[in-house]
């Protein structure tokens, strides 16, 4: 019984650990911060390329913009890891995993499980 209460008390701390990074948004300052700093970086790139790079300076100011550009995307979305999109975490598939594995030790009927591919859209 004591196992028990320390996986409760295990389970019940991860939970509030989720809940903190779920109800804790990123700061707007930040974001707009974030937002602003990248495209003025992106936007002065090219002249601060153009002397030692030379033609090849549009190209690598492309490349490197769009690198950039799409890092601050990413952050955009992994800063929301428990949402509904498809960038989010496949909650109902690990969910439906835990279910089948604690339904399979108490020898009840196993549901079918939950595609992590049908929620990401690759089906």
């Amino acid at each position: 019984m004591n196992t028990w209460n320390r996986q409760l008390d295990e389970l019940m701390n991860v939970v509030g650990g989720c809940e903190r990074i779920a109800s804790t948004p990123i700061p707007f300052p930040y974001a707009v911060l974030l937002h602003r700093t990248v495209y003025t970086y992106c936007l002065m790139l090219p002249f601060g390329l153009v002397d030692p790079i030379g033609i090849a300076t549009p190209l690598i100011s492309v490349f490197l913009s769009y690198t950039l550009l799409a890092l601050e995307a990413i952050a955009g979305q992994i800063a929301e890891p428990f949402g509904t999109s498809p960038n989010s975490l496949a909650l109902d598939s690990i969910v439906r995993h835990i279910e089948r594995s604690l339904l399979e030790i108490c020898g009840e009927p196993v549901p079918p499980p939950v595609s992590v591919e049908a929620h990401y859209g690759l089906t």
